[in-house]
């Protein structure tokens, strides 16, 4: 039993099962063990590969649609760029490509040791914080790919026409899942149970809401605009919860620690939770659409002028990857909000909402 998974065996005996959302915490943020903390999750070496390593379009094409803004904001000296997650710094070094040193104001929130040092490498003078009340209050474009899906995810099972909540327990050896009634199980309505059939699961992510509320407040505040992009639902429900070690889907209470655990992102409670905070809502759109939309085929047809055979092939293998509707195209949404303040975000001509006031 390694370190961490024997640390959440002596919790449950203490206490009783734990919740998925538990779990996750200390799972992938223990600041000893935890998964974020201490393991390098990207590339081939890692557990997933995201967007910006599989085609620099993806970064080049967030630049176009930054400086799109910045360019209706009439050039703004006081701008900022905060990637949230950041990565390798690979989308950030790409975004700066593309802007030319426009905007030099860029910022990563991570807590990878591993990571943050790629990040200062891949751009050098941008700065680093854990969380989003740290950083300086100006006016602000916010980046979070394959962000909001770390956050825990709290889950439910329907049983007997009742909730439970779906928990992490302990035999001894191994942790398994349980159904408990617990104090968010009893404080479901009812008549959310309304057409879900027996053993129907529904999840509720309440630090994605905590973030999307931080953001809200904070970009109404300051000016400002954030995009997200993520795998994840529009409508529906059931069980997302997962883990992924060595881009393999995994039994995700197996080995704490060493298991990048994700579940799916609900765009619809983003954008209601958004219009309660009466901001400017644009999408959810497809990751295929916007990329369409903010000109990806354009962009690979003007790098494929100048490339060698085997770039062109690596170029369009990419972007294909990214919009192809069986890979990431449909899978992956993209859901951006805006002050009341700031200009039209283009690349949402289909399901833009503004809010008026």
């Amino acid at each position: 039993m390694n370190i961490l998974k024997e640390k959440i065996h002596n919790i449950i005996v203490e206490n009783g099962p734990i919740s998925i959302a538990s779990f996750m915490e200390i799972s992938l943020s223990d600041k000893k063990y935890g998964y974020y903390r201490k393991k390098m999750p990207l590339g081939s070496k890692g557990d997933f590969v995201t967007s910006p390593d599989i085609s620099q379009i993806f970064g080049e094409i967030i630049g176009i649609w930054i400086l799109d803004i910045w360019i209706k904001l009439k050039e703004p000296s006081n701008f900022q760029i905060v990637d949230l997650g950041g990565g390798r710094g690979t989308l950030l070094k790409d975004i700066n490509r593309v802007l030319k040193n426009k905007i030099s104001n860029f910022i990563f929130i991570d807590i990878n040791e591993e990571l943050i040092k790629l990040q200062k490498k891949a751009l050098k003078g941008a700065t680093h914080f854990e969380k989003i009340d740290d950083i300086p209050k100006k006016p602000t474009i916010f980046i979070g790919n394959e962000f909001l899906d770390t956050f825990p995810v709290h889950q439910f099972i329907k049983k007997d026409n009742y909730w439970k909540e779906v928990c992490v327990n302990s035999n001894g050896k191994e942790l398994f899942f349980s159904y408990e009634s617990s104090k968010l199980s009893k404080k479901i309505p009812l008549g959310n149970l309304i057409n879900l059939k027996e053993e129907s699961i529904i999840e509720i992510n309440f630090k994605v809401k905590e973030i999307i509320n931080n953001i809200s407040y904070f970009i109404k505040e300051n000016s400002g605009a954030a995009i997200f992009f993520d795998y994840g639902y529009i409508d529906g429900y059931g069980d997302s919860f997962q883990g992924i070690k060595d881009n393999k889907s995994i039994n995700p209470l197996s080995d704490p620690g060493f298991v990048d655990l994700t579940s799916h992102v609900n765009f619809k409670a983003i954008k209601l939770q958004a219009k309660e905070n009466n901001i400017n809502v644009y999408g959810p759109n497809t990751q295929s659409l916007f990329l369409e939309e903010m000109g990806a085929i354009q962009r690979l047809k003007i790098l494929e002028k100048n490339a060698l055979s085997h770039q062109r092939k690596d170029l369009r293998i990419g972007l294909n990857r990214l919009m192809n509707e069986k890979e990431m195209g449909n899978l992956f949404k993209v859901i951006a909000l805006s002050s009341k303040n700031f200009p039209s975000l283009e690349g949402f001509t289909c399901g833009t909402t503004r809010n008026k006031k």
